[in-house]
Order: structure tokens, then sequence, then C-alpha cells
């Protein structure tokens, strides 16, 4: 269980999803190295033991990032279970790789939001209550 976000880079930076033309085809975000190194930068200490999958954990918690098999890479999936001091890490990673991060929660732009953690603060509050109710 975690919080998903999806990073991907289009022709143009997007306010909303419903502005995404049908034919779009996203660009791709660099070769598997340069994300693999732009996530570092931003989170270092990043684990790419499994180089299609990076494990960043300090504090504030944990990301992993599936870079999946492509080179060059398509798009980053990012499985966050954290606090929200990473979105600001997130937003830096976007504009490092010139792209942009889908709240799979409720399909906006992170980069759009008033509240960019706010997926992120949704998916604790819920996760809290299956904890609760399973007394772990």
């Amino acid at each position: 269980m975690s919080w998903d976000v999806s990073l991907y880079k289009f022709t143009r930076r997007y306010k909303t999803i419903e502005e995404i033309a049908h034919d779009e085809q996203p660009l791709s975000l660099g070769s598997l190295s340069e994300v693999q190194a732009a996530v570092s930068e931003i989170f270092p200490g990043t684990d790419w033991s499994d180089p299609v999958w990076g494990i960043y954990d300090n504090e504030f918690g944990s990301i992993e990032f599936n870079v999946g098999k492509d080179d060059p890479v398509q798009s980053l999936g990012l499985h966050v279970r954290a606090s929200d001091a990473v979105v600001v890490g997130i937003l830096n990673l976007c504009e490092r790789i010139s792209c942009q991060a889908i709240d799979l929660t409720d399909g906006s732009f992170l980069d759009q939001s008033e509240f960019p953690a706010a997926g992120l603060a949704k998916w604790r509050e819920y996760r809290d209550q299956i904890i609760g109710k399973t007394g772990g």
C-alpha cells in the first residue's frame, strides 16, 4: 500500500489531465543511467541494487522508484510511504528531468496543485485507519 505517482515528459506542460491530447506521445525521460543519476541527486543514497527498482529510505519515509526495463526510460513510477517532506523532492526531480508528476489518486499534476501533498495526506489517513482496525 502506497501513494502512487507517475512521472511523464510531455511535448508541453499541462495544467490538467483533460488537456492532454488523445494522440500525445510522452517523450523519453532520458537514458536509464541519466534517470538513476537524477533520482540519486535529489534523493541521495537511493539503492539501485536492482537497476530498474530504486529504493530510497530515510527518516521521512521511503520511496520506491520503478523505472522499468526500457532504455531510454519512458516513465517513472513512484511508490511513496513517507511524510509530506518528500513532495518537495519529487517536484525538484520533475524540474531536474523536465517532466510532470501525476498523482494517481486523483489524476492531478503535482506542480499545478495548491497542495501537492494532498494525495499523500489522504493515503496516510487511509493507512492509519487500516492499521488502527488491525491493531498494528
